[in-house]
């Protein structure tokens, strides 16, 4: 076919000499002297089959089909340059979908503040979040299907890096009528003769074997009442059973009636980290990474993880 001859060098010439009318003044504002202009105007004409200008004595004048032409010539050209524009926008990491799986608590307060500023500053990204255990992200990420992860005590994979994100302190989920709430500050110990919920259930290593583990360094074997799915689900046993729950931070965002939150005082802070890829990522995720170092450093020179 004819059209296919057509190529956008060919198009601005077109539009050049149609909107000048004069192929000394067209070839000037190309940047190219006039006989390859006019050249290229009659091989285009050529190739077409039609004539795009009438010349006489007085200049030229564009054609009906010439008219018809340069309307098209337009917007293939608008639509050239934003194809380059987004093609290089793309290959910096400003446009594209970010991929991003979450488990556990991490989803109720610094993820959703992180992504929330990285696409303050790359509206052009569309956000795709999953709920997906750590294994199911691990999986996913090496395979190209997800982009970055986040969740808590991921073991170390071949070609997947893990990185802290920010660490958070941790409280402990008691009834509102529970004595431990006059003191304000709890002690591991204090929980002694509690009976706690444990969360998640699963996959381990998990924040539940930390729970276990903190425990134990307060001289005591947690008396676990049962073990829930995840936090949101461990809360509602304190609302319903009166029991009590040990949490991060970003836990304490879930409200429920009935339930209130002390600082655990002795307690260690926990990590939240993100799972990547090793080396070379698609651009939107290492748009993303680089953010989040800037973002992890500025939470460091300000000594805080989360603010209460």
């Amino acid at each position: 076919m004819a059209t296919s001859l057509l190529d956008i060098r060919q198009l601005e010439c077109f539009i050049a000499v149609a909107e000048e009318l004069h192929m000394g003044r067209a070839a000037s504002r190309l940047h190219m002297t006039q006989p390859p202009l006019t050249r290229r105007i009659n091989r285009l004409e050529h190739d077409l089959g039609v004539r795009l200008f009438a010349r006489h004595s007085g200049g030229m004048q564009l054609t009906e089909p010439g008219a018809v032409l340069l309307d098209r010539a337009y917007r293939i050209v608008r639509l050239s340059d934003h194809a380059v524009e987004r093609t290089r926008l793309a290959d910096r990491g400003h446009v594209g979908e970010l991929a991003i799986g979450y488990f556990g608590t991490t989803i109720f307060d610094a993820v959703p503040r992180l992504l929330r500023g990285f696409l303050g500053r790359h509206p052009e990204v569309a956000l795709r979040l999953e709920l997906a255990p750590k294994n199911v992200q691990a999986e996913a990420i090496a395979d190209g299907r997800m982009h970055i992860g986040f969740s808590r005590f991921y073991r170390d994979e071949p070609g997947l890096t893990v990185r802290r994100v920010c660490t958070e302190p941790v409280f402990v989920a008691l009834p509102d009528s529970h004595p431990l709430l006059r003191r304000g500050e709890v002690r591991v110990a204090d929980l002694r003769d509690e009976e706690i919920v444990l969360f998640p259930s699963a996959p381990r290593p998990s924040f539940a074997d930390e729970i276990s583990q903190i425990c134990n360094d307060a001289g005591f074997v947690v008396r676990v009442a049962c073990e829930a799915e995840d936090a949101v689900t461990a809360l509602s046993y304190v609302a319903a059973s009166g029991l009590c729950a040990i949490v991060p931070r970003s836990a304490t965002c879930i409200g429920l009636p009935g339930v209130s939150f002390a600082l655990l005082g002795d307690a260690r802070w926990q990590d939240l980290s993100c799972l990547h890829r090793a080396g070379e990522v698609a651009p939107v995720a290492r748009s993303f990474l680089n953010y989040l170092d800037n973002w992890t450093e500025a939470k460091e020179r300000a000594r805080i993880a989360i603010p209460k």
